[in-house]
């Protein structure tokens, strides 16, 4: 949708911990041959703090640089793809009250790898509605054994640690929210699914590319790749032509922090460079679930890479398969 009233991004943060090389991985025979030559370089692995507190350190952050006082926060969206340290528990309540305090309603999201870049949709219908005038959005995750082997556990990545916030607001910001928007093909739900009965309980080691090589085999995966490129084509375009920008008005590019080699990119898909993407930080950091986008459009602002006038497109996917994608405008060049 293209917003009538003014959306705005009016803070990020992160919280990353400190990375060790695939080099140094790979000689400790953590990587499989499969998954050493991706490009990624380092990889951000936590030792300590559990993805909640991660994303609580990075909220805080957002929170402190946005001058927006805590207690004007009225929603906290809190989007993960990791264990969250307890079974049964509300992540989001935790992440709201040491980030803006008891009073913030706050609501977990598990779209995998596209529930940030949902979230801002679904915190944007918020402050259009008139609920709220800010809506704290926050990622944390940290992908330990024995629940998964990050190295090797999903083709064309390694999964990272860390946590990653924007705060959204309706008065004010270094960025415009142009028009955001959600897609899906639901189809292809059963590529993380594989072919295993449902359990009764939680606890198995988590074995991502053997349930799609046994989707695999299935005559329901044909054709999955296809349906996959037509849906992700089919929501970033209808968020350009909401927002009426073409790829050539387009400066920089977030996409997934995923590295396929002989498949490929999300970015060479829309049609830009890796250049015009933000490929550099997934190459020191990892992919960090959900995070990456927030920690990309970061990264665009600390590093003076984007200035008032430009756009960014931001565009997200996620095993189910879910996407979502929004066009922003830098309005200045934030004092961080």
């Amino acid at each position: 949708m293209r917003f009538d009233r003014d959306l705005f991004i009016a803070s990020a943060g992160s919280w990353i911990p400190d990375t060790i090389t695939v080099a140094q991985a790979t000689a400790e025979g953590l990587v499989d041959e499969e998954h050493r030559n991706l490009g990624f370089e380092y990889i951000a692995v936590s030792d300590e703090l559990s993805g909640p507190e991660m994303a609580v350190r990075a909220g805080r952050l957002a929170v402190e640089r946005s001058g927006i006082a805590p207690a004007d926060v009225g929603l906290v969206l809190h989007s993960s793809g990791s264990y969250q340290g307890h079974d049964m528990w509300p992540t989001a309540a935790y992440v709201a009250n040491e980030t803006v305090g008891p009073g913030a309603p706050g609501f977990d999201l598990q779209q995998r790898c596209n529930a940030a870049v949902g979230s801002l949709s679904l915190a944007a219908g918020y402050i259009s509605s008139g609920l709220a005038t800010e809506v704290l959005l926050t990622t944390g995750d940290r992908f330990a054994a024995p629940w998964v082997d990050r190295w090797n556990v999903q083709m064309n990545l390694i999964f990272a640690d860390g946590g990653s916030a924007l705060l959204v607001s309706g008065r004010t910001g270094f960025a415009r929210v142009v028009a955001a928007t959600l897609g899906a093909d639901n189809s292809l739900e059963r590529w993380n699914r594989g072919l295993e009965p449902f359990a009764l309980q939680p606890g198995a080691e988590v074995r991502l590319i053997e349930r799609g090589r046994q989707h695999a085999a299935t005559p329901e995966a044909e054709g999955s790749w296809e349906r996959y490129e037509a849906a992700l084509m089919s929501t970033t375009g209808r968020v350009m032509a909401e927002a009426g920008v073409s790829t050539e008005d387009i400066t920089r590019v977030v996409t997934p922090h995923v590295h396929r080699n002989k498949t490929p990119e999300n970015f060479d898909l829309l049609g830009f460079t890796e250049k015009q993407s933000t490929w550099e930080v997934g190459r020191k950091y990892g992919h960090v679930g959900p995070g990456d986008q927030f920690l990309g459009i970061e990264h665009l602002v600390l590093d003076r890479a984007v200035g008032p006038g430009d756009l960014v497109l931001v565009v997200a996917a996620g095993a189910g398969f879910s996407f979502s994608a929004a066009v922003l405008e830098i309005l200045h060049t934030p004092s961080w």
